[in-house]
């Protein structure tokens, strides 16, 4: 069974709890709400709240992306300009949001938002402490002895901190990146990359009869770039239509792509592993021990390398050897292309420490697990781990 089969069932069996960074004021330019859902993503409830309120999606702030398949509670801030009630409550039903006093979510779609304060500045992405979370994985007798063998494993040498499913969305196949299109310049290749993960192409080019096509199946900017190129735009500009936000997803994804494969190599030529399957093909391979603990712990990976400088040679080796087999050269690093900056770099740690992790309910047939996880790492991940 895969990992995915074994968790996030229903809602409840994935709960995330985030644990903000944000100083609540009595006033300031931006009210703090806490937004406690179910069964929604975090743009759905933002692409509501903005609507209903008519103002701009991007004014609404937040930390991260919560799983839609599962209960969560984040912050988000909105302009102290814009007049939001301070408690309000929506079920999902039918396609629509009904207004409600109060919902479970442990049993209906929906979400509540409370102000809980004011800010000066608003959220911004990874501005958290990390998340806490309490997850339900079906597990048979076997499985749960070599899930509690792998927690004193985790504990001892860390889980390499790899980007999760969560960041690959845009990815129509195992070679198949939006990014690399665009890197080419292949404008129009990336955006036929980018709807054929929406619907049928049979009618590209033809762009009224292509606009009917996805109508009804995409956002109004997806809409207002097919239109662009009802008008005549180039591909090149019917692309910037796209929000800054998800243009730089596509960057985001090969870049995390790249990075999973360094530690990958990494930790496959220094230390004893076990590999699992991951998406699209991909594998993810995971230490089961570590001499260097302490130095591993302390080991961070950048993106290029090129605003930091790797000292480990087999690490340097292994970063400049993946950058060459995916045909990105040094002058690629930092380039514009469609209105973004690409290739940047950054530092990432390459293992990470859960706290608290334990087990605080079994049965026959599942174990639920509680841990708290720091900004910028997957539960799903962890979760990975335990099962290899």
């Amino acid at each position: 069974m895969k990992v995915e089969e074994r968790i996030k069932k229903k809602p409840q069996d994935f709960i995330v709890e985030e644990i903000p960074k944000i100083q609540l004021l009595p006033e300031g330019d931006y009210q703090v709400y806490r937004l406690d859902k179910s069964g929604l993503s975090t743009l759905q409830v933002i692409r509501f709240l903005s609507g209903l309120y008519r103002f701009k999606p991007s004014e609404i702030g937040f930390a991260g992306l919560k799983d839609k398949v599962a209960i969560t509670s984040q912050y988000i801030t909105v302009p102290s300009t814009q007049k939001l009630p301070e408690e309000e409550c929506y079920r999902y039903k039918g396609g629509k949001f009904i207004k409600q006093d109060s919902i479970n979510l442990k049993k209906e779609t929906g979400f509540c938002i409370k102000r809980e304060g004011f800010s000066k500045e608003p959220l911004s992405l990874g501005e958290i402490k990390g998340n806490r979370f309490t997850v339900k994985v079906l597990t048979g007798k076997e499985e749960r002895e070599k899930l509690y063998q792998n927690i004193q494993q985790v504990k001892a040498y860390g889980c390499p901190n790899y980007f999760g499913e969560q960041r690959f969305g845009s990815v129509k196949g195992r070679n198949d990146f939006i990014f690399l299109h665009l890197l080419k310049g292949k404008f129009e290749q990336a955006l036929k990359t980018y709807f054929s993960i929406k619907g049928s192409l049979s009618n590209w080019g033809n762009w009224e009869s292509f606009y009917r096509d996805f109508r009804g199946k995409v956002e109004q900017y997806e809409k207002d770039l097919i239109l662009g190129l009802k008008r005549g735009l180039s591909y090149e500009k019917a692309f910037r239509i796209l929000p800054k936000n998800i243009r730089l997803m596509f960057n985001f994804a090969f870049q995390s792509y790249l990075w999973n494969e360094y530690l990958r190599k990494y930790i496959e030529a220094r230390y004893p592993y076990l590999s699992v399957p991951f998406m699209e093909g991909w594998k993810l391979s995971f230490h089961t021990k570590a001499d260097d603990v302490e130095y591993l712990k302390e080991l961070k990976i950048p993106y290029t390398g090129k605003e930091y400088p790797v000292k480990d040679p087999l690490l340097k080796k292994i970063i400049d050897q993946t950058l060459k087999e995916s045909g990105i050269k040094p002058e690629d690093f930092g380039r514009e292309i469609g209105g973004i900056q690409v290739l940047t770099d950054g530092l990432r740690n390459a293992v990470f420490f859960p706290e608290g992790l334990k087990v605080v309910e079994k049965t026959r047939k599942s174990v639920t697990l509680s841990f708290t996880l720091p900004a910028g790492s997957y539960a799903t991940i962890l979760i990975r781990r335990l099962l290899v």
